[in-house]
């Protein structure tokens, strides 16, 4: 039983302790993901040495320590995404309609052929705006009938899983489809108009993810983080950026994202909204993400149910606000801007 325990330990710490290891390899970046996960395997592995302690002798303090240490450190970093956290977007105190931007998102699963739960949940939340991402032609004709409603679009179809298409009812100008860092992941750009004439900067993205089968390193995504980051940083206009980024929000790349373009998350103090894998409740952590500017308080965000994709989709609703104070704690250091630079300079690696 010393044995076992000591290797289940030793592992744990080690999952725990990859992601402070700077590097872009996918090893290292994917063990960030399951953060709450390792937080209940930790706590579990420390009550079963507690619990076994007289079979262990005075072994067992020199598993629980550590155990524990690895305990607290997980549930500083897991609060800031509970009711006990700091909300950086703050409640809306209005509901001024013409100020309101209602935004649905959703990773569909190319191979996802329930055309009709998707849209039926389209209907039922009444967006403004909708960005469809792993779209291909078939999806593109399936969702056809939404120009119906949503006159203005921009559409990238394609069939390697990273085609988008994006539907708005509000007046949209400079919509432009680009390809930020690889020639087959299309991201938008567009101005998005409220009905009070209010214009917003909108960024749709969907980058490769740093797993084997995709990427080997989280270069090219961390890369176009950085690059629409750095882009944003000094934009007094209100700005959103969302999609499916293919990161968790306490990750490194996505806490200098932040801390460099000024952008908040409506989940810090709300939960940590986990919308992938929808298959899978063991491993499951959020990878779908809205992040907006200060000029914006939250109405409300949910989690959609199960359509047939590997991913929930995500209904957020947004009130634009004259005059609200800025949530950020700091802003970017120079070290910071400089590291920001330097990921949105590098190299892509080949896979």
């Amino acid at each position: 039983m010393t044995l076992t325990l000591s290797i289940l330990t030793v592992i744990i710490i080690l999952i725990i302790g990859l992601p402070f290891v700077k590097s872009d390899f996918w090893v290292f970046r994917v063990s960030e993901y399951l953060r709450l996960q390792k937080l209940i395997i930790t706590i579990v592995l420390a009550i079963i040495v507690f619990v076994f302690k007289m079979e262990l002798g005075n072994y067992w303090i020199w598993l629980f320590i550590p155990l524990c240490a690895c305990i607290a450190y997980l549930i500083k970093e897991v609060i800031p995404y509970t009711a006990f956290g700091f909300k950086e977007v703050i409640d809306s105190k209005i509901d001024n309609p013409p100020s309101n931007l209602k935004i649905f998102s959703a990773n569909v699963l190319m191979s996802n052929d329930n055309y009709g739960k998707m849209l039926e949940q389209i209907s039922s939340e009444d967006p403004d705006i909708i960005f469809l991402i792993e779209t291909d032609e078939k999806w593109d004709a399936a969702t056809r009938i939404l120009q119906d409603k949503y006159p203005y679009s921009l559409k990238e179809p394609i069939d390697n899983t990273y085609g988008l298409l994006f539907y708005s009812r509000l007046k949209i100008e400079d919509a432009v489809v680009k390809y930020i860092v690889e020639p087959d992941i299309p991201s938008i750009e567009a101005n998005i108009f409220l009905q009070d004439g209010t214009k917003v900067k909108a960024y749709g993205l969907h980058p490769k993810p740093p797993v084997p089968y995709e990427s080997t390193h989280s270069t090219a995504k961390d890369k176009e983080l950085m690059k629409v980051a750095l882009t944003i940083k000094d934009m007094m206009e209100p700005c959103i950026v969302f999609g499916d980024l293919n990161d968790v929000a306490w990750s490194e790349t996505t806490e200098l994202f932040r801390d460099i373009s000024g952008m908040l998350d409506p989940r810090l103090g709300r939960g940590f909204f986990t919308t992938f894998s929808a298959k899978n409740i063991l491993m499951r952590f959020p990878l779908d993400y809205l992040f907006s500017s200060p000029h914006f308080s939250l109405i409300s965000m949910k989690k959609m149910p199960a359509n047939g994709s590997d991913h929930f989709a995500m209904s957020i609703s947004l009130q634009h606000e004259e005059g609200l104070p800025s949530k950020r704690k700091k802003p970017a250091t120079e070290e910071q801007k400089k590291k920001a630079i330097e990921k949105a300079k590098a190299s892509i690696q080949s896979t």
